[in-house]
């Protein structure tokens, strides 16, 4: 899971924290792109920054590269080879900023019976206009009309009443409304004029969407010069909807007026809308009668302006320019690093100054202070060493650990010895031995294990503490870690970052903090006794007992030492040892506080059935057209509850629940899709030459058990010989005459007029794709000529070299169950099936649907309308909608380039069954009323997920942590289930103590040899006869020692 720009996981020390800074670098900044000459911005100019707008506006496209509701900035690029390692950043450059904005006036309304004229009161006079509320049934009306005509506008200032040039920049926006049911409207007006300028700015733009983030101004506006901009073509094309200069491109560059009017229809307004009107509302989605105000209609307008003026100037640059220009830059990185929690680095800081001021000082000390060992005191022989080799004084020792108020004893030249009171040092002589000392032990007191010493922290109390807190230590961590998967973490200790590091980082670092001490006290203890432990035995090499060094390093540096000499549980005990600084590091870094993706159970609401009760489309729609243009060419989201091939059925969706603000919801809903059989077909292909349209025929049975006779048929345009032609044809059948004789070829007129409701759905739930190639020349376009239902049909005057393909596909209905993933907005994140598809389920149709009604209905709006035939092109600029989505899920021109044969059925099927499932998706989603409504009280199960603050567990170090803890406990059982025995009444910590066991063995003298112990040597640990001939108990080597019966 991704960490917020919070101080929000802590890094493996507890007085660091990890945070997200911002660094700043230096760079040059040099121009990216230009505006291309004025004489080809005419013909550069077309409608394609309008459908860009209409996606941003109504389907949520996020703005593109360097455009901003303000204007568009000019492209900067900063040093290459430095951006490229930094590419989530921001820029920050200097450059230009162009815009927008409006001068504005309100227009004199006159009222004059059926129509309204408007006047600016100089030259604009305007005349028996029509009122701006036209439709049946509409509140509200809005018009812009600007100045250029055009065959696609229906009024232009030019044409009613002010033509004059020096208002050609002029546009007029109106507002009406309609007052209850009086037939009086109540209008507002403004006369607008558009201001061009440019403004240096500092821009900063997040790499790599180069979406702008920040304008800052650094001087004024200034008009934008002449020979910059075209202003009269971008006006042109905004007032009419057609580009000033037509030019070949595909359908999407060309469209004229987009249909807005499902989109407005919320604001009041029946009927259609020019595009700029539509923008002004989408932009501004607010209460529709404060437009009456003419500052608020004036600056709806102009946000609308500035958008679509920020949209042409970017479609108006040449990128890749010669850099010109350069500037200071700036790349601003924002990286994760790591920062100090400054309360606790002050403590740190008191108390590591005061820890190497100790140091300093014990140095120092130890530096000067005089020494008088001449060897290191590493072993048991060096030890005994020190003791003087007099003979006369064997009771020397018994001084040394039994009087408390005797001699004070020094060490003089490697050599314990005396001092006196006139400070003078010799070595103490003993006149009569005393018998029965500290380890003068009878055998029947060698026997009395009670009456022998054992350190406190080898007995079954402390091992029973030690035990228990380390299994209660192990316990905690495993039903954390439990919890925290369960729970997706536990929940924060506190909102301050201190506290928290000190719950979750301190305390268990204290824990390791004192288990090392306590380690090492046990290891220390165990490197005391562990060669007494050999010599307990009475056959200790000396390498293994006499000579160990255990007591010359730290307790845990003699690892090495233990192994060598087989001594494996000291080995462990020092293993371990070290590795509580591991433990302490793997227990800072255990728990650290991140967000999660937190879920909640909850009923969520259904708002439909899956169930369709109504399918009546709304005529002309294209809105699904848009949709799918602007997924498949822009990467723009699909609507709501839309995937590529499924509509799901919708679900209230909650924003809040318990742990904040909710970023996903996931439940069970249903989900209809269309599934196509697409089979080859076969039709008359010499109906072309006949002079009529050409059409395809196909006899299809009824559910009832009749037949009818389907057909379809498209109107070919394009007045213009050509050779190398191509046509793309999409019908939806209907039922035609089948009393025709040559059903191959025939006319609008002759579909059935009294076709039965069972005929209609039969034939409209058949598709039929075409893919033609030909040479041909056609006499006129097929036009429909305005306000008459008579058709001017082209004639073919020569047609050669015809090739085709045909498909007709019939469809099911299918039905699902699936679990889907949304956000708050209803945006499919995932989706899967959780049951067999129904194909044609009768139980989810009602109210006299079907599923051949639903196919039909949602269908029609995919084909080409009866207004508008595809068109035989000789390029690979298509004037379908249709043929454009095939270019574009191919990703090729190869089904639309007359240059091409026609390809193999099974190339495009894959291509027109996806194109009709996205689309059949599509239209669901824009029609939900087509759903029944489900009852007020149905719900069903579901999650609610929210990011939220939680303490995690790391994985790996829960792993390293729960390790060492079961080594600790495996190596602690090993340490008190086999100890060293009880062997001292006192235990050998001083060096009276050691001296004690040998100062009647043989071994006092022995130890002051030089030269290596002879290798075949065994000691041991406990009776012999001691050089003053008494019996003793100590330290001598064999065969002049025997065992304790221990």
């Amino acid at each position: 899971m991704e960490a917020r720009n919070s101080t929000s996981a802590f890094s493996a020390s507890s007085v660091f924290s990890r945070t997200t800074i911002t660094v700043e670098h230096l760079s040059t900044a040099t121009q990216k792109a230009a505006l291309i000459p004025l004489q080809d911005q005419r013909l550069a100019m077309n409608t394609n920054f309008i459908m860009t707008a209409y996606a941003i506006v109504w389907l949520g496209q996020a703005m593109p590269e360097f455009v901003t509701p303000q204007g568009f900035v000019e492209p900067f690029q900063l040093d290459k080879e430095q951006a490229s390692e930094l590419r989530n950043a921001t820029w920050t450059a200097q450059t230009k900023l162009y815009g927008t904005s409006l001068n504005f006036e309100a227009a004199d309304v006159r009222n004059e019976s059926s129509s309204f004229g408007y006047s600016n009161g100089k030259e604009c006079n305007i005349k028996a206009l029509y009122k701006p509320v036209q439709e049946t049934g509409s509140e509200f009306g809005c018009l812009y009309i600007g100045y250029e005509m055009d065959q696609h506008a229906d009024y232009s200032l030019s044409g009613m009443g002010c033509s004059s040039l020096a208002n050609q920049h002029l546009f007029l926006a109106v507002w009406g409304q309609t007052m209850g049911t009086d037939t009086v409207t109540h209008v507002s007006a403004a006369f607008c004029e558009p201001i061009y300028w440019t403004q240096a700015v500092n821009a900063t733009v997040r790499v790599p969407s180069m979406k702008v983030t920040e304008i800052s101004p650094l001087e004024p506006r200034i008009p934008l010069q002449d020979g910059i901009f075209n202003r009269t073509a971008f006006e042109y094309v905004i007032g009419t909807g057609a580009q000033a200069i037509t030019s070949r491109a595909d359908i999407s560059e060309t469209t004229n007026i987009i249909d807005q009017t499902s989109k407005v229809r919320k604001f009041g307004i029946l009927g259609t809308v020019t595009n700029m009107v539509g923008f002004a509302l989408g932009l501004n989605p607010t209460d529709i009668t404060n437009m009456y105000d003419t500052k608020i209609l004036a600056a709806n307008f102009e946000d609308a302006y500035k958008l679509l003026h920020a949209l042409a100037m970017r479609q108006l640059m040449a990128l890749d320019v010669m850099e010109t220009q350069s500037h200071l830059g700036t790349i601003n990185d924002r990286i994760s690093a790591i920062t100090i929690v400054r309360p606790l680095a002050v403590v740190l800081e008191i108390l590591s100054g005061l820890v190497l001021t100790l140091i300093l000082a014990l140095m120092t000390y130890s530096y000067t202070r005089p020494s008088q060992l001449c060897n290191n005191p590493a072993s048991l022989s060096d030890v005994i060493a020190m003791a003087p080799d007099d003979n006369s004084s064997p009771d020397y020792t018994y001084e040394i650990t039994s009087k408390s108020n005797g001699p004070r004893f020094r060490l003089l030249g490697g050599r314990i010895c005396v001092s006196s009171p006139d400070n003078a040092s010799h070595v103490p002589k003993f006149n009569s031995p005393r018998i029965g000392s500290g380890s003068r032990l009878t055998k029947t007191e060698a026997e009395d294990r009670s009456s022998l010493a054992r350190p406190i922290e080898m007995s079954m109390t402390v091992a029973l503490i030690f035990l228990l807190t380390l299994l209660l230590a192990l316990t905690t961590i495993i039903t954390l870690s439990i919890l925290a998967k369960k729970y997706v973490g536990l929940p924060v200790p506190s909102g301050s970052t201190v506290v928290n590091q000190l719950v979750l980082n301190y305390l268990l670092v204290i824990f390791a903090t004192f288990l090392e001490p306590f380690w090492l006290l046990l290891n220390r203890q165990l490197c005391v006794l562990q060669p007494f432990e050999e010599l307990r035995q009475a056959n200790a090499p000396a390498l293994k007992s006499w000579r160990l060094t255990y007591t010359s390093l730290p307790p845990q540096m003699n690892i090495w030492n233990a192994f060598r000499a087989k001594h494996y549980v000291l080995a462990a005990v020092c293993a371990i040892g070290l590795s509580a600084n591991l433990l302490a590091i793997s227990l800072n870094g255990l728990l650290h506080i991140d967000s999660s993706l937190m879920a909640e159970r909850t009923n969520l609401t259904r708002l439909y059935e899956p169930k369709f009760n109504q399918h009546q489309i709304l005529v002309g729609s294209a809105d699904h057209r848009y949709v799918a243009k602007a997924n498949l060419s822009d990467g723009v989201a699909l609507p709501p509850w839309t995937t590529s091939d499924t509509f799901l059925v919708p679900f209230d969706v909650k924003t809040t629940s318990r742990y904040g603000t909710v970023s996903s919801i996931q439940a069970s809903t249903h989900g209809f899709s269309i599934r196509p059989q697409c089979e080859r077909a076969y039709f008359n292909d010499t109906a072309l030459i006949t002079g009529e349209p050409y059409g395809v025929y196909v006899r299809q049975r009824t559910p009832s058990g009749g037949s009818v006779s389907c057909g379809g048929f498209a109107l070919p345009s394009g007045g213009q010989n050509r050779s190398n032609a191509a046509l793309e044809v999409l019908t939806q059948l209907r039922p035609i005459d089948s009393g025709r004789a040559d059903p191959g070829s025939y006319r609008p007129a002759d579909f059935l007029g009294n076709a039965t409701s069972e005929e209609m759905l039969t034939c409209g739930s058949i598709l039929v794709a075409g893919f033609l190639r030909a040479n041909l020349t056609l006499s006129i376009d097929g036009i429909k000529t305005q306000n008459s239902d008579q058709y001017n049909y082209p004639v073919i005057r020569n047609i050669s070299s015809l090739s085709s393909l045909w498909m007709m596909c019939r469809s099911d209905i299918a039905l699902a169950p699936y679990e889907v993933t949304v956000d708050p907005s209803g945006q499919v994140q995932t989706y899967r099936a959780t049951g067999p598809e129904i194909m044609n389920p009768s139980d989810a149709f009602s109210n006299g649907t079907s599923p051949n009604s639903l196919i039909k209905n949602a269908t029609f709006p995919l084909v080409n309308g009866r207004d508008s035939g595809p068109y035989w092109h000789n390029d690979t600029f298509v004037d379908t909608w249709f043929a454009y989505f095939i270019k574009i899920l191919s990703n090729s021109t190869m089904f639309v380039d007359p240059e091409q044969p026609v390809s193999a059925f099974e190339q495009v099927v894959p291509c027109v069954k996806d194109l009709y499932t996205r689309l059949f998706a599509i239209v669901l989603s824009q029609n939900q009323e087509w759903l029944a409504r489900a009852e007020l009280d149905s719900t069903s199960h579901g999650l609610l997920f929210a990011s939220s603050e939680r303490v995690l567990i790391s994985h790996q170090m829960f792993v390293v942590t729960v390790v060492l803890l079961a080594l600790n406990i495996l190596v602690a059982v090993l340490y008190w289930t086999r100890p060293p025995k009880k062997m001292f009444p006192k235990l050998p910590y001083t060096i009276g103590s050691i001296l004690d066991m040998v100062h009647a063995s043989g071994l006092r003298f022995e130890a002051r040899k030089q030269g290596k112990w002879d290798k075949d040597w065994r000691f041991g640990y406990g009776r012999f006869v001691g050089t003053d001939g008494k019996p003793h108990v100590g330290i001598e080597r064999r065969p002049f020692v025997q065992s304790l019966d221990m």
